[in-house]
């Protein structure tokens, strides 16, 4: 590799072009031989296309893989190269390429050409393409001989070679060992697909591992001892070759029927191509996979061997890449935010970089352990991921800088106070680090948020953060009780308080005279208190009754372990005072749903979704439930009645782990139900 002077931090358009071609040669040997993602694909991608911009026929650029090594495991030469795939971004880039692979044939009765005729045909049935989700795993080939047994499991490699992986690939669940009698064909036959950790999987561990994919090809190429189980890993197939078939979707037919677990698939046509990918793109939050694109393939077989291949990909072919959700940045400094616990987080603040559509400036580093884990510095170039669309977050130091070490403040950035370090469970059994401000009580920043985080929990408009900061700095807000005591000759003097913003105001406190005693526990900011968790006290009685409930009774009523139900139970002890002060103001009711005890359709239910909903938003589905007498809950536990499942999901080899987790519930006598979402939606229509 060429030294890193040769290789600047910054933008890939000041390397020579020896470096460029070096660089690409060792992120290729790291990717393909040892199974790690040195940088993130989108950074990966800038190097490539500035190398094909400089120099188009660069035999880097031809390369599929690294020449794989004897070691870890022996050489195998694939009867057929498995071939990278070229790449577009947008419709028309995809456009351009349909076009161009349809004229790269001539032989249709009709002697297609490039012209309205063409345009016409895309949207026949002949012209249509499927689409799969391009999975961030391990390609892999399976070869299975004439009786039907697996002989053969291999990496891609090169594309020409790979390596032997057998022992590991049988140990994976969806790796189908003998094939049925009725497979097609009487001959060997090959089966091509992707090998990956499900997300679900990767969450117990995610803490020790960069990413899922590094972590399912060190398992799967381990010859002893591998990271985690090999059972945990998961294969989808896409291919089959041996067997003569028609067509793309034939294939993936084919591979179902014979036991195979294939990804979710569509049959497209050309013009309609980009509201697939929006649909495979809305999906991914709730996919078991990481992917970074779909893949789309003619669907006509014959057409695509007529097409051909290059010496790097089928033209018949293309992987649609999403935008990226994780990229590299420059690490400018790190800022250290107050919360109304008097927790302080660091946040790290980076150059602009736009992950998932989105220009991003700040990263979340969770807390202080995982600074220090990480060992930042000024200057670093680091992975931020955005995985989701949730808060980005700093991965990984790429390359670091020679800056001194970014080192944790020792008073308070608000109030001065000296700080502290605590030791706190993350909630995986896990004890992390976290700085704390001396005194929150008397911290000004943290009682700004505990005032903004009431306001936005009951919906306060106009209470944003200037508002607060104001009602905070004249004194004449110190908690959230103080809100009911403001009159008009408090608020009218204060600068840029007109009487038109005074009487907004002073309508939303009125309006927060009567609070729902869901929205009046989340309101109180108790960390372990959430609104799943809030809908299920209030089904247990009022405000009084939530009250008086010990961490036992709280454990039981929602299975939340004895470390969440005490914190529950000692955060309203600690709230006592507000609370009583409070009380003073507002009348806190039970929801309607519940006072009318079993009048509504959906009383008695604790309701969990999961998958694409048919209808309608998960968020309004939710409100449904509510306002349907249910309460609607974001994770399956034991109080869980009904998990309603949308999209194909009830149908999928790899289930999301709220179905894992309901199915393991039934399992054990739990009394949960699971019912698709199409027919849930007529049930309750029908009730309602």
């Amino acid at each position: 590799m060429a030294d890193q002077e040769q290789l600047p931090k910054a933008d890939p358009r000041t390397w020579t072009t020896e470096a460029l071609a070096a660089r690409l040669a060792e992120l290729d040997k790291a990717y393909f031989q040892r199974g790690e993602s040195l940088i993130p694909d989108a950074a990966y991608d800038r190097l490539k296309d500035e190398l094909r911009r400089r120099d188009p026929a660069h035999p880097a650029l031809a390369s599929v893989g690294a020449p794989t090594e004897s070691e870890p495991g022996d050489k195998v030469e694939h009867a057929q190269a498995m071939l990278s795939l070229d790449k577009c971004t947008t419709f028309a880039e995809f456009w351009a390429w349909y076009r161009g692979a349809l004229a790269g044939t001539t032989d249709r009765a009709n002697s297609l050409r490039l012209d309205d005729e063409a345009i016409a045909w895309s949207a026949t049935p002949q012209g249509a393409l499927v689409a799969v989700p391009k999975i961030d795993g391990l390609a892999c080939s399976l070869r299975y001989d004439r009786t039907g047994r697996l002989l053969r499991a291999a990496t891609r490699g090169d594309g020409r070679i790979g390596e032997d992986v057998t022992v590991n690939a049988r140990k994976v669940p969806t790796v189908v060992q003998q094939l049925p009698a009725d497979r097609p064909g009487d001959g060997d036959l090959e089966v091509r697909g992707e090998i990956y950790l499900p997300l679900s999987r990767f969450a117990a561990v995610a803490d020790s591992y960069a990413n899922p994919r590094n972590l399912a090809a060190g398992t799967l190429k381990a010859k002893e001892n591998p990271a985690i189980d090999p059972g945990w890993l998961a294969f989808f197939a896409y291919d089959l070759l041996g067997a003569p078939s028609a067509s793309e979707s034939s294939k993936l037919e084919t591979l179902a029927r014979m036991g195979f677990a294939v990804p979710a698939w569509q049959k497209v046509l050309a013009p309609e191509a980009q509201r697939t990918f929006d649909q495979f793109d809305a999906a991914r939050p709730t996919d078991e996979f990481e992917a970074d694109g779909i893949v789309l393939r003619l669907d006509d077989c014959a057409l695509a061997q007529r097409l051909g291949v290059t010496a790097h990909h089928p033209r018949g072919a293309i992987a649609w890449k999403y935008a990226a959700s994780a990229d590299t940045t420059t690490l400018q400094s790190v800022h250290w935010s107050v919360a109304r616990t008097g927790t302080i987080t660091p946040v790290a603040l980076v150059a602009p970089v736009n992950l998932s559509g989105a220009t991003v400036t700040r990263a979340t580093l969770h807390n202080l352990s995982n600074l220090r884990r990480l060992a930042l510095r000024p200057g670093d170039v680091v992975e931020i991921v955005r995985r989701g669309g949730v808060i980005p977050h700093v991965e990984r130091v790429v390359t670091p800088s020679d800056e001194p070490l970014c080192e944790p403040p020792t008073a308070c950035p608000s109030c001065g106070t000296t700080t502290r370090v605590v030791a706190r469970d993350d909630g995986k059994g896990k004890a992390v680090e976290i700085l704390v401000c001396g005194d929150p009580a008397n911290c000004i920043t943290a009682r700004q948020r505990t005032l903004l985080h009431y306001c936005q929990a009951l919906e306060l408009e106009g209470f944003g953060d200037k508002v607060v900061e104001v009602l905070i700095d004249q004194g004449l807000c110190d908690n959230p009780a103080d809100l009911y005591e403001l009159t008009a000759d408090d608020l009218l003097p204060l600068p840029r308080f007109g009487e038109l913003l005074v009487a907004n105001l002073l309508g939303q406190i009125a309006k927060a005279r009567r609070v729902e005693l869901p929205a009046f526990l989340v309101a109180l900011g108790i960390a372990a208190l959430g609104k799943q968790t809030a809908q299920l006290l209030s089904s247990r009685g009022d405000l009084a009754a939530v009250r008086a409930m010990d961490a036992e009774q709280v454990a039981q009523l929602h299975s939340l372990g004895d470390k969440t139900a005490a914190a529950i139970v000692a955060g309203l002890s600690d709230k006592a005072e507000l609370i009583d002060a409070l009380l003073r103001h507002v009348e806190v009711v039970r929801p309607a749903a519940v006072e009318r005890a079993g009048a509504g359709p959906m009383a008695g239910e604790v309701v969990v979704f999961t998958g694409a909903l048919p209808s309608m938003g998960r968020r309004d589905a939710q409100q449904l439930v509510v306002r349907l007498g249910g309460i609607a809950g974001d994770s399956v536990t034991a109080e869980t009645t009904l998990l309603v499942v949308g999209g194909d999901e009830l149908d999928a080899a790899e289930p999301s782990s709220k179905l894992k987790k309901a199915r393991k519930l039934q399992a054990s006598g739990g009394a949960i139900r699971i019912e698709r979402a199409d027919a849930f939606f007529a049930r309750v229509a029908e009730a309602s």
